[in-house]
């Protein structure tokens, strides 16, 4: 006979076993239902994976495919500037031989100068707009630095805009027929009542003298007016000669010695390095420095005190001319280089826009200088011709 005592441990130890298998069945119960939580968290997460991996491949194929289409070159350079990869608009612009190769030796090999605009010329006159943007991307669990460079030709935009100027100046044209017609007509009847009475017997050589030379001013007026005319509608197209710049300030030295003899001035000359050279044309930028000469000369009438300086300035080079007249009012400095504005009587405000139109067609630009009451300094800032474009 099991004792009374017995049989009460042997029901506390079944009870406990069965609450134990109950917290069993419990917790495994919990457990099967996390799991299938988590698998179908799991199963979602790979879902989207999966679609966001279909989305980039989608966007890669769309990226590559306007790329393939964009009519500008997209150029990848790694940190050292070697050329790692480029779509096909660059490789038809500089050839399949161009990748793996440094970009400075691929630029020499395909283009003939690099201008200050950042425009790549090549040896057929096509004109190639190149700008850059800095690469830095994680790919692979390594960072790839470098650069992006897009280049694009520009040269039919540049033959355009070219042709819009024409055009403008054409306009202009019409407007200034009216204008210099009665320029023209006052310095031609004056010099033609001046050789009128030259044939007079009753004329004495003092007379005469004074009526050859009233012609001979006459004329240079007449001379001028063209000239100015000419050179601003062709827009001081510039050549693509070498011009000295120590050549050029002696040509304009012997070219303004009449007038400068003639009204007393002085002019002072200084070059601070020899052996300057600019591209372009020789006669046009003359005209340009002529015109500035001339417009001190006749702002301050007589013996005027006027420095021509020329110095380097970057890759670029400065000539400048500086007078001892009364100086331009602020509102002034930018107007003058309009066609046309002018606040002299006789002038036909054509002289400052043709320095204008000169410094540009050399991818120049014109600058004024002036404190009203203490003179006034016109300069043109022109690319140098650099050792490299020499050879």
């Amino acid at each position: 006979m099991v004792s009374t005592n017995e049989s009460t441990v042997e029901k506390a130890r079944l009870a406990e076993l069965e609450a134990a298998f109950e917290l069993f069945n419990q917790t495994s119960f919990q457990l099967t239902q996390a799991y299938e939580t988590l698998q179908n968290q799991v199963e979602d997460l790979q879902a989207q994976l999966a679609e966001s991996n279909r989305e980039k491949i989608h966007v890669g194929e769309r990226l590559e495919q306007l790329l393939n289409l964009l009519p500008a070159g997209v150029i990848v350079l790694n940190a050292e500037g070697v050329l790692v990869d480029m779509n096909p608009a660059a490789q038809k612009i500089l050839g399949k031989d161009a990748l793996n190769r440094h970009w400075d030796v691929v630029m020499r090999n395909v283009f003939l100068i690099k201008n200050d605009a950042g425009e790549l010329i090549t040896h057929n006159q096509t004109v190639y707009q190149l700008s850059e943007s800095p690469l830095n991307l994680a790919y692979d669990g390594e960072n790839m630095t470098g650069k992006i460079l897009l280049i694009q030709d520009v040269t039919d935009a540049r033959d355009l805009q070219r042709h819009i100027s024409r055009h403008q100046r054409l306009s202009s044209m019409g407007e200034m027929a009216a204008s210099l017609a009665h320029q023209i007509r006052t310095p031609l009847a004056s010099a033609l009542l001046y050789v009128s009475q030259l044939s007079s017997p009753q004329l004495d050589g003092i007379k005469r003298e004074k009526f050859i030379g009233k012609t001979l001013n006459s004329l240079r007026h007449l001379e001028s007016l063209v000239n100015d005319m000419l050179q601003y509608a062709r827009g001081g197209k510039a050549k693509t000669q070498k011009v000295s710049v120590e050549g050029l300030l002696k040509r304009l030295k012997q070219a303004i010695e009449p007038k400068i003899l003639q009204t007393g001035s002085d002019v002072v000359f200084e070059q601070k390095q020899p052996g300057l050279a600019v591209l372009g044309d020789e006669d046009g930028l003359l005209t340009a420095l002529e015109n500035l000469v001339n417009n001190a000369i006749e702002i301050v009438q007589k013996e005027a005190k006027i420095y021509i300086k020329a110095e380097p300035c970057g890759q670029h080079v400065e000539l400048s001319v500086r007078d001892s007249g009364p100086g331009l009012k602020a509102d002034m400095n930018e107007k003058v280089f309009e066609p046309f504005y002018t606040s002299r009587a006789q002038g036909t405000g054509l002289g400052l826009a043709v320095v204008r139109a000169v410094a540009e067609a050399h991818d120049g630009e014109v600058w004024v200088k002036s404190v009203e009451g203490n003179g006034a300094e016109f300069g043109l800032r022109l690319p140098l011709l650099l050792t490299e474009e020499k050879a």
